[in-house]
């Protein structure tokens, strides 16, 4: 079973370190360092990274933009010179004359200057631990360079290869190499927040394609994040949570006319993936095996009262219903085992009701549906999971009068 936490981002490791690896960009030309003091190899680069600057007496301030992280060795110091006179004699110099300022520095703590030319808006913080251990982070202030343009889901599901290809609505980063598809009939789980104080597990699809992509060079967790979650917005998707700490995390919905989608994009270590949930052809299940779990009508904690983002499955049954003129269901309310049986049993029974209310409002005359509840007496999986618990809890359509095949 794929569990997919909303509270977990792509931790892209920066090439440049392997052979055959691009060599990162160097640092500016107004970034002047004396005579005596030689840049450490292997530093790294970001496209567009991120670093939080610890200024003194105030509130920290993050900046974005290209980012270099680098050490610095300082030759011919006498013993027992200490860093911090090292930095204030002959590395500091050198970057006031290249027009650099500086905040008011106390000893073993962060230098932070400032590069404010030629439409520059540069930013540095230096750590002086020893001679040959100067280290910073530089960060030339900008937009993200990137960028990905999603198409709108069509109104009826595209045809996606669990194969090859990618994702008609949700493709990869310009630059990407795909290495990899597979699909997985396993439900896919989703964590999220019913309100500001309870979370809970939901099954976000009843199956799962993934497509996996080796990132381009120098990309970043707040690069990744930061492109997804912008044009996964302008597409018309919820973007539900980032992250762009150890790893990297965008998950998004989408939920518009019949169409119920969740997508969640992670990675690691230069790769990532893009998960995706899609709702499906319910009415196909539906005739074929006369009964169908419906994961995507959801309701808020321990009540009846079923949650806005519920209006596209809702929809989804809806056209059912109005396609088949002479289809009559039984609306199933189904729980986890979490409280007493009569509890389970009148939470399913108003669950299920509530979705008959809401189908007769849009027309369905009421003789066509019934509503019952089971409680926690059907199970389908282990109740002794977060994951088991969420695929107990759900509806189903049942086809009254139907015989599976």
């Amino acid at each position: 079973m794929r569990l997919f936490r909303v509270s977990v981002l792509l931790a892209l490791a920066v090439p440049g370190l392997g052979q055959d690896a691009p060599q990162p960009p160097p640092l500016p030309s107004y970034f002047v360092i004396a005579p005596k003091a030689q840049l450490k190899p292997n530093y790294t680069f970001e496209a567009f990274g991120e670093t939080e600057f610890m200024i003194p007496h105030a509130d920290s301030t993050i900046q974005r933009g290209k980012h270099w992280a680098a050490g610095l060795t300082v030759s011919g110091v006498p013993d027992g010179v200490e860093p911090d006179d090292v930095w204030v004699r002959q590395i500091k110099p050198s970057l006031v004359n290249a027009g650099w300022t500086f905040l008011p520095e106390e000893r073993g703590q962060a230098k932070i200057g400032r590069y404010q030319k030629d439409g520059h808006n540069t930013w540095l913080m230096l750590w002086a631990f020893a001679n040959d251990d100067m280290r910073l982070d530089l960060v030339e202030v900008g937009p993200c360079p990137v960028s990905v343009k999603i198409p709108k889901p069509a109104e009826k599901p595209e045809t996606v290869s669990a194969d090859s290809g990618n994702f008609p609505f949700l493709p990869p980063i310009p630059g990407s190499t795909p290495t990899g598809s597979r699909h997985d009939d396993e439900p896919m789980i989703v964590n999220v927040d019913l309100d500001k104080d309870h979370q809970e597990d939901q099954v976000a699809g009843t199956g799962s394609t993934t497509k996996s992509y080796s990132a381009p060079p120098f990309e970043s967790p707040i690069l990744f994040v930061t492109v997804y979650s912008d044009a996964l917005t302008r597409a018309g998707w919820k973007v539900v949570h980032v992250s762009h700490s150890a790893d990297a995390v965008v998950v998004a919905h989408y939920a518009a006319g019949a169409r119920n989608i969740w997508a969640y994009l992670h990675g690691g270590g230069g790769d990532y993936t893009i998960t995706v949930a899609d709702e499906g052809n319910l009415a196909a299940q539906l005739n074929r095996d006369c009964h169908v779990a419906v994961y995507g009508i959801q309701f808020d904690f321990n009540k009846s009262t079923i949650r806005d983002n519920s209006e596209p499955v809702l929809q989804n049954v809806l056209g059912i219903l109005n396609a088949q003129p002479d289809l009559k269901l039984e609306i199933q309310g189904h729980t986890d085992n979490v409280g007493n049986d009569d509890y389970n049993q009148k939470l399913s029974e108003s669950r299920a009701t509530s979705v008959v209310i809401w189908l007769t409002s849009k027309g369905i005359a009421q003789g066509r549906l019934t509503a019952r509840g089971y409680g926690m007496k059907q199970p389908i999986a282990d109740n002794g999971s977060d994951e088991g618990r969420a695929r107990n809890r759900r509806v189903e359509l049942k086809k009254q009068g139907c015989t599976a095949r």
